[in-house]
């Protein structure tokens, strides 16, 4: 039986060539994009899911409001592990992980630029489940100066030698032993290094600064240890130790801290919920949004939908030519559940049909989707069983739930009225059609309006003020490996005739390092006239160089030597602090390990708020303080052709930073790559756009090709009556785009409200206005009549001859 099914099914579907192409083309792309977003999200959901520890382990972020600042932190002091692993029972093991950003590493005469150093207690691989290929785990990271590496830094440095005792320059002042190799870091890692150095080796993991945050510290809570029961404890900590050091800093209780509106908290965030859930200042890596992970579930629901109700539609349009062959099967003894049976494999077997070619279409396209999702996605890896699995699962459902009606529509004629011609379709079936083609260009537009929406974003992230000119900026990484040479090699480039301005900072608008403190006005701090600010060291010519704004004062200067001891405020922190005109002002701040030193400064001059961070944040208050802090070089250059300038810089570099990795970028790249996340989304869901209009757009065209062959002999009749073939063509078209207008009324308003709740995670945004709106009801009206054109041109043109020669 199930044979002539099969049968049967084949010669239908090769009978009906026209349609078969059309649905299996619409299934294969929604089966396609459904699947690869499907692995898209599985990736996402993995983080850190591998460790053997994984629902143990904790992360402890710092959250609060400082002297007017709400901070929100992924980092807390050094002693926090240390503190919570000896007093609270339910802590079973603790490790702090430091960051120091960018190292310049060395062996003999290789040397190269390392991004991916951190520091680790010796409890790393006891906590984490990374792989050592040598090394003892409990020991690797035992003593100051270890260094755990893995194959690619090992052949890098090494070439093929064993690493194990051999040893590693770092900033060309400390030596490290490599005592372990690792493997790689597993992708769907929520932090991603490739040199791990013992925590023990950096003095400043061992001075009990509760009040500075620096270290990302995680807790492996003990079996059934509950995680809300150990926070509550938290505000002990506090009591203890943190209000001493308030005591001791800034000379205030914690009662006088809190009263006068400050509030601190330490809070437990589990470590598989880190890559989708949070967003804290100096993230160990950037992390992605559980928001996009419902995005993406929606938009692949709403593709493989499309392509479902494509199948649907033109099953059921197409119900009348097959009413014949129902009633026949049933006049011969055909049961209904038979008849079932025989439409569903038809479904079925179109959809395995159209899954082969998705599969097709998947590796194909995979390069391109990881290269769009930044992903390494692949079907024939070991653990992509799943994938498969849920590929032949899913079509069979697909087949299953977009064959069921029309089989149970189709099953359900009499016989006796189909022989006699007597079939009455009426209006219930045109009007579902019509219905389902309504649904698919709602969602359609409601992806149009995101895509322009998130493109318009990204045009004003690019295009906005920013306070400074970020264009033709060159940034000379590591320039602190200059050491004694850097005021003489600053000098020698700009005597070339490119470089118009230099400048040399830590500190720059753009993903780089980051310094904020507790200032007061005058030299009495007390909780009304402290506030935290970001404090950026810089030299004479950085406000010149960024072509920065003065608003009030002036510039720092040579000719002034009391500059040394004098800042410039930005416009937010004038504003924090009150003062209508703080030329003149004194601003102060302790330093030292114990707060013993006063340091105060005048302020000469009021600078332009200028976007240092996202524009998802708003700007904070900041100071800029003339000191030594040479981490990059920044110059003004004037030239389209950097290739020109490069050997020159190159040549300058190597006579006096000899035998150091040479490492530039653009000002305007590096600004850019914060928003490499809202970029690779906007082209993520620009593709699926398109995919969902195309499928859209291939269910019209089948709609459009039974409408206009149904209607062939009326089409013919009114041409011969004298209708003119535009009026002709508008009968036909506006059966489709009327529904589409529809559409747009039940679209427009949701995809608004999404997109508005979008844009609220940005503190700078655009607005949604009409004409967006209108142009993606537009574009959504234009495709279907484009669509819908051919077949209504055909039927237009064609002789009514033809059509009424057999009445």
């Amino acid at each position: 039986m199930w044979r002539n099914y099969l049968n049967t099914a084949i010669r239908n579907l090769w009978k009906q060539k026209y349609y078969t192409l059309i649905n299996v083309l619409g299934l294969a792309l929604g089966l396609a994009c459904f699947l690869f977003i499907l692995a898209y999200i599985k990736d996402e959901l993995s983080y850190d899911q591998y460790h053997d520890k994984a629902g143990r382990i904790y992360r402890v972020d710092f959250e609060g409001t400082v002297f007017g600042q709400e901070f929100e932190l992924s980092e807390v002091g050094d002693p926090f592990g240390p503190t919570v692993l000896a007093e609270f029972p339910e802590v079973e093991q603790q490790v702090r992980l430091r960051d120091r950003g960018t190292f310049l590493v060395r062996r003999q005469d290789n040397s190269f630029r390392e991004d991916h150093v951190i520091f680790a207690d010796s409890t790393f691989f006891d906590v984490f489940s990374f792989a050592l290929l040598k090394g003892d785990p409990k020991s690797v990271l035992a003593e100051p100066n270890t260094l755990v590496i893995t194959p690619a830094v090992a052949k890098k440095y090494f070439a093929g030698k064993d690493p194990i005792g051999q040893t590693l320059i770092l900033d060309n002042d400390y030596t490290y032993r490599v005592t372990g190799l690792m493997e790689e870091m597993p992708s769907n890692t929520h932090f991603h290094y490739d040199m791990i150095a013992s925590l023990s080796s950096l003095e400043e993991s061992r001075i009990n600064q509760w009040v500075s945050n620096n270290f990302h510290t995680y807790l492996v809570l003990r079996e059934g240890a509950d995680p809300a029961a150990l926070q509550a404890k938290f505000p002990t900590l506090v009591e203890t130790y943190i209000a001493r050091q308030l005591q001791q800093f800034l000379g205030i209780t914690l009662e006088d801290f809190y009263k006068a509106g400050n509030q601190v908290e330490y809070s437990l965030l589990p470590m598989t919920d880190i890559h989708l859930h949070s967003d804290k200042f100096d993230e160990l890596a950037p992390n992605s949004d559980i928001r996009y992970v419902y995005i993406f579930s929606f938009i692949g629901a709403f593709i493989l939908l499309l392509a479902c109700i494509n199948f649907m539609n033109l099953a059921t349009a197409r119900s009348g030519n097959r009413a014949r062959e129902v009633g026949l099967r049933k006049v011969v003894g055909a049961q209904r559940q038979q008849l079932i049976g025989q439409f569903l494999s038809e479904s079925v077997l179109l959809s395995f049909i159209a899954l082969l070619l998705a599969v097709m279409l998947m590796q194909l396209s995979l390069p391109y989707f990881n290269q769009l999702s930044g992903k390494q996605l692949n079907l024939w890896q070991a653990d992509a069983g799943w994938l498969w699995g849920a590929m032949v699962g899913l079509s069979l459902l697909v087949g299953i739930l977009a064959g069921s009606y029309p089989a149970f529509f189709l099953s359900a004629f009499r016989p006796v009225q189909v022989l006699k011609g007597l079939l009455n379709r009426g209006r219930g079936g045109s009007v579902f059609r019509n219905a389902l083609v309504a649904f698919q260009f709602a969602i359609t537009i409601g992806l149009i309006v995101g895509s322009m929406v998130i493109y318009k974003q990204l045009r004003f992230i690019q295009n906005k003020k920013l306070g400074f000119n970020k264009e033709q900026v060159l940034i000379l990484n590591d320039a602190y490996a200059l050491g004694n040479n850097a005021l003489p090699f600053k000098e020698a480039v700009l005597q070339l005739p490119e470089v118009k301005s230099a400048t040399f900072s830590g500190f720059l608008p753009t993903p780089s390092s980051r310094s904020s403190t507790s200032v007061f006005l005058g030299r009495n701090s007390r909780p009304e006239n402290t506030h935290v600010l970001q404090v950026w060291w810089v030299d004479h010519d950085y406000i010149n160089t960024l072509d920065m704004e003065m608003v009030m004062g002036r510039d720092f200067s040579r000719e002034h030597a009391s500059d040394s001891s004098s800042v410039i405020l930005n416009e937010a922190a004038m504003k924090v602090f009150n003062l209508e005109n703080p030329l003149g002002q004194e601003i102060s701040r302790l330093d030292g390990d114990n707060g013993e030193i006063l340091l105060t400064y005048k302020v000469i001059g009021v600078v332009k708020d200028f976007h240092f961070a996202s524009l998802r944040d708003k700007i904070e208050p900041l100071m800029l303080v003339i000191g030594n802090s040479p981490g990059h070089l920044a110059m003004k250059v004037e030239t389209t052709d950097i290739s020109k300038l490069r050997p020159a810089l190159l040549r300058e570099w190597e006579h006096f930073a000899p035998n150091q990795p040479f490492d530039f970028d653009f000002m305007d790249d590096d600004f850019n790559a914060m928003y490499d996340s809202e970029v690779r989304i906007g082209r993520i869901v620009s593709l699926f756009t398109f995919l969902a209009v195309f499928i859209a757009c291939l269910g019209l065209l089948g709609l459009a090709a039974y409408t206009a062959e149904r209607r062939t002999k009326e089409i013919g009749i009114r041409k011969v009556l004298g209708a003119p073939a535009q009026s002709l063509f508008l009968l036909l078209a506006k059966e489709f785009t009327r529904w589409v207008i529809v559409a747009s009324f039940i679209a427009l308003p949701v995809a608004y409200l999404a997109m508005q709740n979008w844009l609220q995670g940005f503190e700078y945004r655009v607005q949604i206005d009409g004409g967006t709106l209108f142009l993606a009801s537009f574009t959504a009206l234009l495709a279907a009549l484009l669509t819908v054109s051919y077949h209504a041109l055909r039927a237009v043109s064609r002789n009514p001859v033809e059509a009424l020669r057999y009445e």
